[in-house]
């Protein structure tokens, strides 16, 4: 692997944590907010966003490991 792939492999994979902790502080600041708001419909809202983001960081996590996975196995089959 030439050293271009490898620093854009490490550049997604940076993008994709970066995406992660955004995502985590939506939902940690829509939390707050939850426990703010009187109106039920909203609240709804805000939880059913906040699902969206729970299945969006597992999906993240995954693509991370998929990237580290396919760096090592292209790694591995070097040697």
């Amino acid at each position: 692997m030439g050293k271009h792939n490898s620093d854009s492999k490490r550049e997604t994979i940076n993008k994709m944590k970066n995406d992660i902790e955004n995502t985590k502080f939506n939902y940690r600041q829509t939390e707050k907010l939850m426990n703010n708001v009187d109106d039920e419909a909203l609240k709804t809202e805000l939880q059913i966003k906040n699902m969206r983001r729970e299945q969006s960081l597992r999906n993240m996590k995954n693509d991370i490991q998929n990237e580290y996975d396919k760096e090592n196995n292209f790694k591995n089959n070097i040697r």
